[in-house]
């Protein structure tokens, strides 16, 4: 009998059979700077370090290098990890599972996880959260992503076929961040950013410092520009 797959295993083995299909569509793009990573990049000090869970190929990582953070790149997909060295042969990212991330207690100024979560069951979510709780320094940063809705599972269609995706409500989503320990700064729904779709944007801080609770936003205007608002 054959073995079933994990959700995880099944979205890596997606992600490594269609990872051509995957890097033409992200390399195809203008990269665009995530509306909230500059709300990461506004808390987290100058020469920082900065963890990206899920870095996939690593256009967010290269960013946040070349905007002096130091940073590393985490991704259990090997053949993004390639392309990600390919572009930057000295960008610091490893192969390992956002479950168990190799890393000491206390280590990390910021942690970005975009689109990273959604790939575990909510309940592994939920324990991953408490762990990235514990690698951040007192007084840092977690700037976080998922899917916005209630489907959970293997959808029929998506453009990546296979994985597995867990969507989430604001409520749940808060839920689970507080009780991880995190203090939620704000949390909000977007839709159509670098992403097509729905989606929560939840920022969190581990106690230490005052909040700064200032967030990037897009809004409609003249300009069409960038505000800063308080949540």
């Amino acid at each position: 009998m054959a073995m079933r797959l994990t959700p995880t295993r099944r979205t890596i083995q997606s992600y490594e059979a269609q990872h051509e299909i995957y890097l033409h569509e992200w390399n195809a793009r203008q990269y665009k700077v995530p509306l909230h990573l500059h709300n990461l990049i506004a808390r987290v000090p100058k020469a920082g370090l900065i963890l990206d869970v899920g870095c996939g190929p690593g256009q967010d990582t290269r960013y946040l290098r070349r905007q002096g953070f130091h940073v590393c790149g985490a991704d259990l997909t090997w053949s993004f990890l390639q392309a990600a060295k390919a572009r930057a042969p000295r960008l610091p990212v490893v192969q390992a599972d956002m479950r168990r991330l190799p890393f000491p207690l206390q280590t990390f100024d910021g942690i970005w996880a975009a689109a990273s979560i959604i790939h575990l069951p909510k309940v592994q979510a939920r324990t991953l959260l408490r762990k990235l709780f514990k690698l951040t320094k007192p007084g840092g940063w977690l700037a976080l992503t998922v899917m916005y809705g209630r489907e959970v599972g293997v959808p029929r269609q998506q453009w990546i076929a296979g994985r597995y995706l867990a969507k989430w409500f604001k409520r749940e989503l808060r839920h689970a961040v507080q009780t991880a320990a995190w203090d939620v700064c704000s949390i909000e729904r977007v839709t159509h950013q670098e992403r097509k779709g729905a989606w929560i944007n939840v920022l969190a801080t581990r106690s230490g410092r005052e909040k700064n609770c200032l967030v990037v936003r897009q809004v409609s205007g003249r300009d069409g520009g960038v505000r800063r608002t308080r949540s």
